[in-house]
């Protein structure tokens, strides 16, 4: 069933999956920018501000993780609608 605007169930979910992957690929950039910060503390530091980054880079792999699985059910989601008869 279309929506107002007319695009389907199918159109959005598309949308949303690649939304998921735009955020995916953010946190992976992210990640990368955290772990020169990380570098830098190594550097200079060593200590506290390791382990800050360390957790922080832990939570955005589980973050990343969940994201993941979102983006796989959407794709599930993307297939069985596509195999929907288009009336129903």
């Amino acid at each position: 069933m279309a929506a107002r605007d007319g695009s389907s169930s199918l159109d959005h979910l598309e949308q949303a999956r690649e939304m998921v992957w735009d955020a995916l690929q953010m946190l992976e950039e992210a990640q990368r920018i955290i772990f020169k910060a990380g570098d830098c503390y190594v550097e200079t530091v060593w200590g506290e501000g390791v382990r800050a980054v360390i957790h922080v880079t832990e939570r955005i792999t589980d973050v990343s993780g969940d994201l993941t699985a979102a983006q796989s059910e959407l794709g599930r989601l993307i297939a069985r609608d596509r195999n929907r008869p288009p009336d129903g």
